[in-house]
């Protein structure tokens, strides 16, 4: 069972009273621009919902990592946080037990005290006592019950396992387990099963305190699950590098006998064409004492992405990602792109009504839980597939462009890659 953070406690330090929900987001809008001027390195995104019975919610997300970090202004004054840190390790967990007492201060919060029966509180003692010494404890037992369900499942004969990766990617890498700083073979689990302390390698964040250790495993996460390797297209993309970049660097200055990822560094440099002194001492490194072997980046290969609706499909991993307000997913880079919307289940109706339209949907694929029709529209510069897919009552329009004609096999494979998890 993963190690969850569940505190509660009461606004202001008032007693319990009716606040409007402006009233309670305008707090939670107080919560986020704390963070943004005193977490602001570790802040990687913010954003404002509805959570149980309707109430304003806040999820930050502080680690690529971690899940995100809720706070839920509940009826009355009551305030709920949650979060989950095994996945980050025991510096994770201290570093936002100490995060959130500071804001506690901050914007006057009273804590309520642990409770057991409902799992209110720190699990570890920790955010209560101060005592770090049994966070490590619960993050080892963790890591080892984690490789003994895998190991077991491996038994019976399943595999694609990944651990404390986000839902949404599936990354096409050899490996027995895929973690957020890389894969690791069943040799390693084994091990684990026996002596939990040889896997502290897998926890991004290991030591107590922000430095070099906990910003080099910070950027060592974004290179093996986010970056795309190739040069930015977008200004996320470019915005993911500079972060990569600087994080890298400041952890350097601080330790530089650390075990630096010199040939990734050197590619990211490229990709945003910096260069100087730094850059020098970069592509030195990566010259005389880069690691050997395969390249970090689960996206430098294919990726299973989960789409709206229940859908999915296989893509490249160096294709830009974007979830359009229309419900639109699209992926791209400067040659290919693809385009995936659901529909509505009788939509089929109203994409093909007359018998031309019928007859340019010339190709077929029968899956196991898809089926589809398609027109293929080829011209040097301009190809074009275009695609209605089935699963049992749902329904997908999924528009394949590319500029190279020899592309074709790839663009047909993308189509059939679609599949529905929930087939009606």
């Amino acid at each position: 069972m993963s190690l969850k953070l569940l505190l509660a406690g009461w606004r202001g330090g008032d007693a319990p009273h009716s606040p409007t929900s402006e009233n309670a987001r305008t707090w939670l809008g107080q919560v986020e621009r704390w963070f943004q001027m005193n977490v602001s390195e570790w802040l990687e995104s913010s954003r404002f919902g509805t959570g149980p019975r309707g109430a304003p919610q806040l999820r930050l997300r502080l680690h690529p990592a971690a899940g995100e970090v809720s706070f839920l202004a509940a009826s009355g004054s009551r305030v709920v946080i949650s979060a989950e840190t095994s996945a980050v390790g025991p510096g994770y967990h201290v570093f936002l037990c100490d995060t959130l007492k500071a804001l506690g201060q901050a914007l006057d919060l009273q804590w309520v005290q642990a409770d057991d029966t409902l799992d209110v509180g720190d699990p570890t003692g920790y955010f209560h006592t101060g005592d770090a010494g049994p966070v490590e404890v619960y993050m080892l037992a963790w890591l080892q019950e984690t490789v003994a369900q895998v190991l077991r499942m491996r038994s019976l004969g399943e595999s694609g396992f990944s651990m404390s990766l986000r839902f949404g990617h599936m990354f096409e890498h050899p490996g027995a387990l895929l973690t957020p700083l890389g894969p690791r073979d069943e040799r390693w689990m084994r091990r684990v099963y026996e002596d939990p302390r040889v896997g502290m390698d897998v926890f991004p964040w290991w030591r107590q305190g922000v430095g070099a250790h906990a910003r080099l495993g910070r950027a060592l996460c974004r290179l093996w699950t986010e970056v795309v390797w190739r040069p930015p297209l977008l200004e996320e993309e470019r915005r993911l590098l500079r972060d990569v970049a600087r994080s890298l660097e400041l952890a350097w200055r601080e330790d530089p006998e650390l075990a630096y990822p010199w040939r990734e560094w050197r590619e990211v440099l490229g990709y945003l064409g910096v260069g100087g002194t730094l850059a020098e001492t970069v592509h030195h490194h990566a010259d005389h004492h880069g690691a050997r072997g395969p390249s970090i980046g689960y996206r430098r290969g294919a990726v299973q992405v989960a789409l709206p609706a229940g859908w999915e499909i296989r893509i490249p991993g160096s294709l830009a990602e974007a979830h359009l307000e229309d419900g639109t997913w699209v992926a791209r880079d400067h040659r290919r792109s693809v385009r995936f919307v659901p529909l509505e289940d009788d939509a089929e109706e109203h994409f093909a009504t007359t018998t031309a339209e019928r007859r340019a949907l010339e190709l077929e694929y029968q899956g196991e839980r898809v089926s589809g029709r398609a027109s293929l529209h080829m011209e040097p510069g301009e190809c074009r597939l275009t695609a209605l897919c089935s699963s049992g009552r749902h329904r997908a329009l999924c528009v394949v462009s590319f500029a190279d004609p020899e592309e074709e096999d790839w663009a047909l494979g993308t189509w059939r890659s679609l599949d529905h998890a929930a087939a009606a």
